[in-house]
């Protein structure tokens, strides 16, 4: 049975709206461009700013994902007859229902945090007669109601992998998720769980996607100039800061770390800060060397130097040659295999 994206699509839709605002799109008032975005294959937002503002936004926050990226993850997921999965995110409730139609025999629930996207959701799966179990709660705690599920699959990014995902699936199982960092919008990890709790998987692919709510990044804090400790360099390290693959390993070794730019196009002054801390910093380019100025208990310059000239000295890896392992007490990142552990890069879990 084919699963019609329009089915499931509601009646509102957003848009950039001419003035750089995302606008309410109904239906009722233009049932022909509705038609043609919610039967095409990029993604259609269906919720932007949490829902707080009903005539105009910035952010989205919910969506039915572009379609190749659909189609990727569940062929990563790898669905068989009588599988039990587990969704993180609803959304529209398309994705549950090609779930349910790869696992036939088996059982798709989803949840959703948000009250009136799950209520949707719940709505379109019923009047399109899928058998999905519909949940309003948060996913990052996964369901233990139904567990231990043969697969889980995110919809929305991650900032860490959150360990119930992994206590909630059998061992031999798989999960799937946007894993995404401050420096990129994120990549597709596919995750194999083993019966000593712990867990391993490789990137497959840039993968743009809305945040997981409680994995959002913090304000951009940064002081004045004049607070700051300042020091030169020769080094000018744009690349993590445009080219996704630097971004990746460096994000994996500096988390947390929001990435900036401003002024010239050509040789922008580069901006970095951790808000946790209260940590900034920045480098303002010149011919042959580079004023840096940094604030605050972390020196964000000089860890963005070492992560990135790690990076170089190993040949410039692009993604699909990092790995992750998760415990129930880190997450570590690797190069190539689990025995050669990038620097740094431990993560507690959640």
């Amino acid at each position: 049975m084919v699963v019609r994206r329009a089915a499931f699509v509601p009646d509102r839709i957003w848009v950039n709206g001419a003035d750089g605002w995302m606008v309410p799109l109904h239906r009722d008032d233009d049932p022909e461009t509705w038609l043609t975005l919610a039967e095409g294959d990029d993604p259609i937002a269906i919720q932007v700013d949490d829902g707080e503002h009903p005539d105009k936004g910035i952010l989205p926050t919910s969506s039915n994902t572009a379609a190749w990226l659909v189609n990727r993850m569940l062929d990563l997921l790898n669905v068989q007859e009588g599988t039990n999965i587990l969704e993180i995110g609803a959304g529209t409730g398309y994705n549950a229902a090609l779930l349910a139609e790869r696992t036939h025999t088996g059982h798709v629930t989803t949840i959703e945090v948000d009250p009136t996207i799950a209520d949707h959701a719940r709505q379109a799966l019923c009047r399109n007669n899928y058998p999905v179990t519909v949940v309003n709660g948060d996913g990052t705690l996964g369901y233990p109601e139904r567990a231990p599920y043969d697969r889980i699959i995110a919809t929305a990014a991650a900032a860490t992998i959150p360990y119930a995902w992994i206590e909630q699936t059998q061992p031999g199982g798989r999960i799937v998720l946007p894993l995404a960092f401050t420096f990129h919008h994120g990549a597709l990890l596919a995750l194999t769980v083993h019966s000593d709790g712990t867990a391993h998987g490789r990137f497959h692919g840039e993968a743009p996607f809305i945040r997981l709510r409680n994995h959002r990044s913090a304000t951009f804090h940064r002081q004045t100039a004049d607070e700051a400790q300042v020091t030169t360099t020769r080094l000018y390290p744009r690349q993590p800061f445009t080219d996704f693959d630097a971004g990746f390993a460096v994000g994996t070794m500096i988390p947390d770390c929001i990435p900036g730019q401003r002024g010239d196009d050509d040789t922008p002054t580069l901006l970095l800060a951790h808000p946790a801390s209260r940590s900034w910093a920045s480098l303002t380019p010149g011919t042959s060397t580079h004023e840096v100025r940094q604030h605050g208990p972390r020196n964000l310059w000089d860890e963005l130097e070492n992560a990135y000239r790690w990076w170089i000295d190993a040949g410039r890896p692009d993604h699909t040659r990092i790995g992750i392992t998760v415990t129930p007490d880190e997450q570590t990142f690797w190069l190539d295999t689990p025995q050669h552990p990038l620097p740094s890069a431990k993560r507690r879990a959640v």
